[in-house]
């Protein structure tokens, strides 16, 4: 698949920068990587996809051609048609693909993850000082949901519902617009929370913590234990990285 075009600088040298489809296909490829998607689920329509990334419907039709080249997605035409993800592994296909693109955005996004985690804080915060009796409510029945579940589409469905109650608990529509924008940055642009497998206990045990906080009205408890929880997602990132520098040693 086409990964550069030759630039030129005024000395008249030149080196390859990726392309933006390229870039893309390999955004995409990372995606799946993270576990921001699953095998087999649908990823989001090319319209709503192109938006969240700020790219051309042709951009991403090419980059998902280029990723579907690798094995990665399949496309299904009808009614529930979509572009999936198939049941092939990264890791056989495309470890090189996540590993550049990790090793060059890891770094970048440190500064940013510490950031949001302040910011996730300062919404359990005020989820708890604020939160009334139905919020308690409809937290406690998204626990219960999560606790439940062990499909990774779904895992990842709840827990954006579960947050998206403690942001509205908070009763500030500029914290829930801050913290919209924030997952975005962090997530690639993609707007969904990796989710591998391995850390779904971590996840359900810190969500109980963080909802029992909220729900007692314990601020400052609940402000440090969404701090924790929210650098899961980097944590979950370098795993990936660490996956695919393993799967190049023979």
């Amino acid at each position: 698949m086409p990964e550069a075009a030759q630039v030129e600088d005024g000395s008249g040298r030149s080196w390859e920068r990726p392309t933006v489809t390229a870039s893309l296909a390999d955004k995409l490829v990372t995606a799946i990587a993270v576990g921001t998607y699953s095998p087999g689920e649908r990823l989001p329509p090319e319209r709503e996809l192109a938006a969240s990334l700020q790219v051309s419907r042709a951009t991403l039709r090419q980059a998902l051609q280029q990723v579907a080249g690798l094995g990665l997605l399949e496309a299904r035409r009808g009614r529930g048609g979509g572009n999936f993800v198939a049941t092939v592994s990264w890791e056989e296909v495309a470890p090189e693909v996540a590993r550049r693109t990790l090793e060059v955005e890891l770094p970048r996004l440190e500064q940013l993850f510490d950031f949001r985690c302040l910011v996730e804080g300062t919404i359990a915060r005020a989820a708890a000082a604020r939160r009334t009796d139905q919020d308690i409510r409809h937290l406690r029945a998204a626990l219960v949901e999560f606790a439940a579940v062990d499909d990774m589409v779904r895992a990842r469905a709840i827990d954006r519902r579960l947050h998206g109650l403690v942001t509205a608990a908070a009763r500030n529509p500029h914290l829930t617009s801050l913290g919209a924008n924030l997952t975005a940055a962090a997530t690639l642009g993609f707007g969904a929370e990796p989710y591998a497998p391995e850390f779904l206990a971590q996840a359900r045990a810190e969500h109980e913590e963080l909802i029992h906080h909220i729900a007692g009205g314990d601020a400052d408890a609940a402000g440090r234990c969404a701090e924790r929880h929210f650098a899961l997602t980097l944590e979950s990132m370098r795993a990936s990285l660490r996956k695919a520098r393993d799967a190049r040693r023979p």
